[in-house]
Parts: structure tokens; C-alpha cells; sequence
């Protein structure tokens, strides 16, 4: 599963670079669209499998229960406040500044954007495939805090990169370090979270990581036209850096 969600990352970017050249915007967008249609119609034709269901006590009190749950367990509650942060600080400014930074820092375009996201992709592909060779049983959440202090440090590395190779090259690091980590994560989430509740904590953990994700879109996009863009995504994630650090 976790190979043929990231190789969607190396896919998705090279098919939207080389339709932009070919075809124009407008049909990216649309061939977009149609992927969800189409995902939606393969959704419909899927035969899961029977599972034995326990007498719901209502959404409420489901949420409330695995958020209790969630607050009792200091890696879980810690992680995912921090990183509600973290992605605020290191992923919004790239969502926001990537594209200017390729334009105005490398002097390049879309075909550059799109080779640098499949390059994350590659590595994301990359990190999974590690972590299933090696499989570490031992100080996993250390391990997962390294790989993304790494990450943090190939953005700043990448943003600021006199050139677009080296850029690259940081891309596909970073990507070898998100794999893995997520891949470590979300074992640990497998292993440690009890079954009845593992749906409601995997809830929380993307509501709870991805939270403030729209104040941090709105408030780099304010920001954007201050300074350059390098700068602004290096400053990011070197505080991201220290956060975990």
C-alpha cells in the first residue's frame, strides 16, 4: 500500500509537467478531475471483505473516546500536536513559494516544479521499500524523530541551493526520509494502538497533524511578497528543525 500511495507522487507530478507542456493547464485540471471520478467508480466495483461490527455508542462519543485515549498516551499526543506545528511552519511555505522559488531563484518552470515533486516521490518509493528491508524493532520513535529533523534540514538545504541539481538531490533525500518515517509511524500506530481503537486514532492523527495547515496556506500566502522565496521556506524549516530538535 505504502509503495502504490507514493509512487502516485512520482506519477502524478511527471503526467502533470508533461501535460502542461503538451495540452495546457486546463487539461491537468480536468484529467485531475477525472481521476477522482474514476476512483470513485473503482470504490463502487470493490468487494470488501465482511468484518464483525460493534454496537456503535454514537460519533461522539467514538471521538470522544479515542481523543481520551490519544491524551493518555504521551507519544501519540506530543507527535501529533507538534507536527500540527511543524507542517504549518515546513509544508504550508512550500505549498505556497515552491513554484516562485523554481521560477525566480532557478530561473525555470513547471517541467522544473514537476521534476522536483516526482523527486520527492522517487524518494518517498524509496524510503518504504528501506523500511521494509529493514524493519527497525528498536527506538523507532527516535528513529522517526531523526528522519524528520533530516527532512526539515534538506528543506532548508533545498530552498536555498545555488543550484537546481543540488536541489534535486535534497528533493530525493527528503522523499527517502518521509517514506521511512511515515512508514515507522505508522506501524507503531498498528502495533501499540488497541484494534477498536485504531480507527478513531488514525482519525485524529491526520485531523490533529494536518489542523492548522489552512492558517498556515493563509498566512505564508500574506506573507509571500516580503521577502524571497528561499529565505522564507529555509526559515520554516530550520525553526521546524529546532522544534524537533
Amino acid at each position: 500500500m505504502g509503495v502504490a500511495r507514493w509512487g502516485g507522487f512520482v506519477v502524478g507530478p511527471a503526467l502533470a509537467g508533461f501535460l502542461y507542456h503538451g495540452a495546457g493547464s486546463a487539461w491537468v485540471f480536468a484529467i485531475d478531475a477525472l481521476s477522482f471520478l474514476v476512483s470513485g467508480v473503482l470504490m463502487l466495483l470493490a468487494r470488501p471483505r465482511a468484518v464483525d461490527v460493534e454496537p456503535s455508542v454514537g460519533t461522539l462519543t467514538e471521538i470522544r473516546e479515542g481523543a481520551n485515549y490519544v491524551a493518555r498516551i504521551p507519544w501519540l499526543w506530543v507527535t501529533i500536536t507538534l507536527f500540527a506545528v511543524i507542517l504549518m511552519l515546513q509544508l504550508a511555505p512550500q505549498q505556497v513559494l515552491l513554484p516562485k522559488l523554481v521560477r525566480d531563484h532557478f530561473d525555470r518552470g513547471v517541467g522544473a516544479y514537476a521534476a522536483l515533486s516526482a523527486m520527492v516521490g522517487v524518494g518517498t518509493v524509496c524510503g518504504t521499500l528501506l523500511f521494509g528491508h529493514l524493519q527497525p524493532r528498536r527506538r523507532r520513535g527516535v528513529i522517526s524523530y531523526w528522519l524528520w529533523l533530516i527532512n526539515s534540514l534538506a528543506i532548508a538545504g533545498l530552498a536555498l541551493a545555488p543550484w537546481y541539481t543540488l536541489a534535486g538531490g535534497l528533493a530525493l533525500v527528503r522523499g527517502v526520509c518521509i517514506g521511512f518515517g511515515v512508514a515507522v509511524w505508522e506501524t507503531m500506530l498498528q502495533e501499540l494502538v488497541p484494534a477498536r481503537l485504531l480507527g478513531r486514532v488514525i482519525s485524529l492523527d491526520f485531523f490533529g497533524s494536518f489542523g492548522l495547515m489552512p492558517i498556515g496556506l493563509a498566512i505564508w500566502g500574506g506573507v509571500a511578497g516580503i521577502a524571497p522565496p528561499g529565505p522564507m521556506i529555509a526559515a520554516g524549516a530550520l525553526v521546524s528543525a529546532g522544534m524537533i530538535g
